[in-house]
């Protein structure tokens, strides 16, 4: 939008602040510099205008060899401009939960800096392909993780993001959220994040998570879907649609590495995750006991066998000694990392075969006998 329409727009923006998950961008024009800045002023904006360090990076990916210091100064000169008019470059972007507006390259230059790191555990060719891409994350704690991974790493131009749920204050001890996020859905948090990386990335959410009635218009479109939800019949549920669809789907639990790979675009008769679990589970209302609901969880990694000693523990005294079951962050981002890793190989056409298997870090680190003493 331009000045006039973000003025005008300034007071709604504020009202709904609190539930705001989207980025305004805004182009400044020559001569609008000083209403722009006394805005910011009358609304309390915190401004922040690096455009100059930008633009210097921007030169570089441009002309990176040691030897172009030359050219990557005439770059500078050219793109600025006349120096009144550096306020014109890019869009400003508005984030109205933090009441701040950054200001930033244009869309296709932003995505040549942002990526440049990148180069070439993905090529430049490849990162323009995902850039194509649609990716759908069911359940954001896991999910959440991954969801933030593949903004980063640039894996597709279009989130979807489904979860219900809430943040609580017990989350933060694995979730990339803060205290002045409780309450909030989960789906606006990992918007929010995804915003603040790239606002140029596309995000939809789905803020009542998926069901049978929203399952179709989520996975429309998809081109790859991260399912990290604990609804058991909706892990099953989904499997079904995707896999008539030929869409594929990997999955990693926060417990002992475990991951699946289902790729159904490729391997269409393939049993629903890899035949383990052979009809559709009952919801979680249905079972007797906290623990009787976490033991059937526990068949989607592995069975209780599969999981650690630790969590075993953890898990039979659920609603007794233990309120919830347990995680941490460098577990979830263990399995965010995972998925981002599959993600990049599947996206843009290569055929991984199904895989279901446990990369078990305390297995791979086992403790070391006590030396005798001298």
């Amino acid at each position: 939008m331009n000045l006039r329409e973000w003025r005008s727009s300034l007071a709604g923006i504020e009202a709904t602040a609190q539930a705001s998950w989207q980025a305004v961008q805004l182009t400044v024009a020559t001569g609008d510099k000083t209403e722009f800045d006394g805005l910011c002023r009358a609304h309390a904006l915190v401004v922040n205008d690096a455009i100059e360090r930008q633009i210097d990076e921007l030169a570089t990916v441009r002309f990176p060899a040691t030897a172009d210091a030359e050219q990557r100064a005439g770059f500078v000169r050219q793109y600025t401009g006349e120096r009144d008019a550096v306020h014109t470059i890019g869009v400003w972007v508005h984030y109205p939960w933090s009441r701040t507006v950054v200001h930033v390259l244009p869309r296709d230059d932003y995505f040549d800096v942002i990526t440049d790191r990148n180069h070439d555990k993905i090529t430049r060719d490849e990162q323009h392909l995902l850039r194509t891409k649609r990716i759908g994350v069911v359940g954001l704690s896991v999910g959440g993780e991954a969801a933030v991974t593949v903004a980063q790493e640039h894996l597709c131009g279009h989130i979807v993001l489904a979860d219900y749920d809430t943040l609580d204050l017990s989350n933060l001890n694995r979730l990339g959220a803060s205290v002045a996020d409780l309450g909030v859905n989960k789906s606006v948090i990992v918007a929010r994040r995804i915003a603040c990386i790239d606002p140029f990335i596309e995000v939809t959410r789905f803020p009542d998570g998926v069901t049978n009635h929203s399952m179709p218009r989520f996975l429309d479109g998809l081109d790859l879907l991260l399912e990290e939800c604990d609804n058991l019949p909706v892990k099953y549920a989904v499997r079904d649609a995707a896999r008539a669809r030929g869409l594929n789907i990997i999955y990693a639990a926060d417990e002992r590495g475990f991951l699946s790979v289902e790729p159904y675009a490729n391997a269409p008769d393939l049993p629903i995750f890899h035949g383990r679990i052979t009809e559709a589970p009952r919801p979680r209302e249905s079972f007797a006991t906290p623990f009787a609901f976490m033991q059937a969880l526990t068949e989607w990694v592995g069975g209780w066998d599969g999981i650690s000693e630790r969590s075993r523990s953890s898990l039979t005294q659920i609603r007794q000694t233990r309120s919830g079951y347990p995680q941490l962050a460098s577990e979830a981002r263990f399995a965010a990392g995972q998925l981002g890793h599959v993600a990049r190989r599947l996206l843009p056409g290569e055929k991984l075969s199904p895989r279901v298997k446990q990369v078990d870090l305390d297995a791979l680190f086992t403790t070391q006998p006590e030396l005798p003493i001298a």
